[in-house]
């Protein structure tokens, strides 16, 4: 609604009915932000005409207020507009994020969601071997990675984060299902860290700064998830062995539990299966802290 004031001088409220129908839109969308609506079923719910869903939809993914998933041809909340909400660098939590990084000894950064994009807001610390990652850098939310954000998603969300990559093989789409199964229960994400992961995450860092997911970085999230060995299952965390790790990362819930940021820390070296859990723990409890107060 818009206040219009007429030539007589008087306020009147003045109905914008094509304004009203983007609004609904972004409401249903913005009530489920974790799922994908397809067009058929938002101009259902909605009581609008395909065309009309079309357009409006268009022009929202023109604007990443929406983003439209070219394998499902679905569409979900986008990361605009919670960059309306929200500045790129925030440092509410900079005190949790100091203390972690000195306990933990490697660089330590905050990430938001937006959409199928993960936007860094803080960072703080450094570790000598790792790329530096500052506060405005994106990531792509696509499989393998960001499994922090949907270990706890749900069955759907899991399904649509696994079609991102095309059809996984059968052996790849066990690995990720128990990987998510173990990250849930153990309450942290960890990623290797090898030639091939440093090469990817580099080619991905440079990839999402041009927008949301597209075809190419799907096909070399996928191709790093076929070749290389995703995360951690309990028998590969052998006691007496040092295991190369790049992060370790813990996922933060809002109000209504529903995964919205992450805190992660970088150690880019070599850690015991002790040294992993503590990092782990100790990284956990900044996430706990940061929900308390968010």
């Amino acid at each position: 609604m818009t206040l219009k004031v007429d030539a007589g001088g008087e306020d009147r409220q003045v109905p914008s009915p094509p304004t009203d129908r983007v609004v609904a839109v972004m409401h249903l969308l913005g009530g489920d932000p974790e799922r994908s609506f397809s067009l058929a079923e938002i101009s259902r719910r909605l009581g609008i005409s395909r065309a009309t869903g079309h357009a409006i939809l268009a022009t929202l993914a023109a604007h990443r207020w929406v983003v439209r998933h070219e394998s499902s041809a679905s569409y979900s909340w986008g990361p605009a507009i919670g960059a309306l909400a929200r500045p790129t660098h925030d440092r509410e939590f900079r005190s949790f994020l100091d203390g972690l990084s000195e306990a933990v000894g490697a660089q330590v950064f905050l990430a938001r969601r937006e959409g199928a994009t993960l936007i860094v807001t803080d960072s703080v610390g450094h570790s000598l071997t790792a790329p530096r990652v500052t506060a405005g850098l994106r990531m792509p939310l696509v499989a393998p990675f960001g499994r922090d954000y949907v270990a706890w998603a749900g069955e759907q969300a899991i399904k649509e984060w696994l079609a991102g990559i095309g059809e996984p093989s059968v052996e790849l789409r066990r690995r990720l299902i128990a990987v998510l199964a173990q990250v849930r229960e153990r309450g942290y994400v960890v990623e290797r860290l090898s030639r091939e992961y440093v090469r990817v995450y580099l080619a991905l860092r440079a990839l999402a700064a041009d927008g949301e997911p597209d075809e190419i970085t799907s096909r070399l999230a996928g191709a790093f998830a076929d070749l290389a060995l995703v995360d951690y299952l309990p028998d590969e965390l052998c006691s007496g062995d040092e295991h190369q790790i790049a992060t370790i990362s813990v996922p933060i819930r809002d109000s209504d539990g529903v995964v919205t940021m992450s805190v992660t820390a970088a150690p880019f070296r070599g850690l015991s299966t002790e040294e992993i859990r503590v990092i782990g723990a100790a990284v956990r409890d900044v996430a706990r802290q940061i929900e308390e107060c968010d």
